[in-house]
């Protein structure tokens, strides 16, 4: 599994089928694909009302949420399994129902990128309609306080969506949405980390969204649940387990060389900088470690000398091991969006809302407004968006949805098309088993 990793970021194709993590972003998300398909099935089937001793207004909320679910798990499937869109290559199975029987269930046709992105789209315009801007006690059930998608959270998917298809003018509309009208239930009033330490029904004031750890499966508790997301602690540098970063033995993805110098956070010399030592980020969410010979915060790593400083993110398991709340959605992404495509359309009243969005990221970082000019703005965005999203599975996409291509990195060589043909593909045992693939 270490090996997808380094493949992706490597780019091996050759000879290589990009497993992704075992294939857990294909199995989970059909996973999830099937549960919503038939609970909206038997929604239909009952024509919108399916318990009429409770009507059917709270069947409207349990409806948004399940069109969000499937969205959210197309998205990802189409982000990894997909051609960047648009494309019309039809590649991974369409299931907007669940089978009936078993020959509907080994076979289904098969989608595009145009295809999956016109139902998510249609998915999350729904659900907006359908959700409640915020928990009500009086209304809605307790467990809807926690963690989960509201009117914001739908809104807030669907700009990425727009954003991902170029359709910039409709991702601006809802960033608005987001950020102009939630009535103050989000801000950046708070320290980056507080994103990252919340579990329970706690979240950090800019989360639109997150995952729920804590909860446990329903099936063993909290202490044996699966609900865990171990790839992360791959990403994570320390306190996996909320202790001392001693602890951690196994960690191996850091902080490339590129990225902390492109950000200015280190100089050629691998030092930091007095902006990385004013900036709350990598303060709060990242660990510098020093050569191993170091008595100071010494590398980690059983066996791994260094005789260099290595950068760790960690912003996960901030809260402990197995419950912390994992945010997929926060306001700095929204501000950040809003403002490269602000900086993008290049007239005044755009450029300094541009410069105020980003102005509004940079303070709650603590580094104060952005000094430049206008014509340094959109390159200052994109540098301080990968400062904000780092670590969050964020970098290629915004590339994409930029139409940039990707640069090399610490690779070194060139980079690559923003819409190379680079994407993991679908498992064998779904080839194998799904006749749709043969037909």
């Amino acid at each position: 599994i270490q090996a997808d990793v380094e493949d992706m970021y490597n780019r091996n194709t050759a000879g290589t089928q990009i497993a992704l993590f075992d294939n857990g972003v294909f199995r989970s998300g059909y996973f999830a694909v099937g549960f919503a398909n038939g609970a909206l099935d038997f929604i239909t089937e009952n024509e919108g009302n399916p318990y009429p001793e409770i009507g059917p207004e709270p069947v409207k909320r349990i409806e948004g949420e399940l069109r969000f679910v499937r969205a959210f798990a197309y998205y990802w499937l189409a982000k990894v399994y997909l051609p960047v869109f648009p494309s019309d290559e039809k590649l991974i199975p369409f299931r907007t129902t669940q089978a009936q029987n078993f020959d509907e269930a080994v076979t289904s046709e098969l989608a595009s990128a145009n295809d999956i992105y016109d139902l998510i789209v249609s998915d999350l315009v729904l659900a907006k309609s359908l959700l409640p801007e915020r928990y009500d006690g009086s209304l809605h059930p307790e467990p809807y306080a926690d963690g989960r998608a509201n009117r914001f959270a739908a809104a807030a998917l669907l700009a990425k969506v727009y954003f991902q298809m170029g359709r910039y003018d409709e991702a601006q509309a809802e960033l608005d949405f987001v950020i102009e009208q939630n009535g103050g239930d989000y801000d950046l009033s708070e320290d980056p980390i507080e994103a990252f330490n919340k579990t329970g029904v706690d979240r950090g004031q800019e989360v639109i969204w997150y995952y729920t750890l804590w909860t446990g499966d329903g099936l063993g508790g909290a202490s044996s649940n699966w609900k865990h997301p171990g790839r992360f602690s791959w990403y994570n540098g320390s306190e996996r387990r909320a202790g001392d970063a001693s602890e951690n033995q196994n960690r191996f993805m850091v902080a490339s060389d590129t990225f902390l110098q492109q950000v200015g956070w280190m100089d050629g010399s691998m030092n930091e900088t007095p902006e990385a030592l004013l900036d709350k980020r990598y303060t709060q969410l990242y660990l510098r470690f020093e050569p191993s010979s170091s008595a100071v915060n010494p590398e980690p790593r059983d066996g791994f000398n260094t005789t260099r400083p290595y950068v760790w993110n960690n912003k996960y398991y901030r809260a402990g091991d197995r419950i912390t709340n994992l945010p997929i959605l926060r306001l700095a992404d929204m501000y950040l969006l809003r403002a490269i495509i602000r900086a993008d359309l290049g007239s005044a009243p755009n450029l300094a809302g541009a410069r105020e969005d980003l102005n509004v990221v940079r303070n709650r970082a603590g580094i104060g407004d952005f000094p430049g000019t206008d014509g340094d703005l959109a390159n200052a965005i994109h540098l301080e968006r990968f400062k904000e999203m780092a670590f969050e599975g964020d970098r290629l996409y915004y590339l994409q949805g930029n139409r940039m291509d990707i640069p090399a990195g610490d690779r070194g060589g060139s980079g690559v098309s923003w819409d190379s043909p680079y994407f993991s593909q679908v498992p064998d045992f779904e080839v194998q088993i799904n006749r749709g693939f043969s037909q």
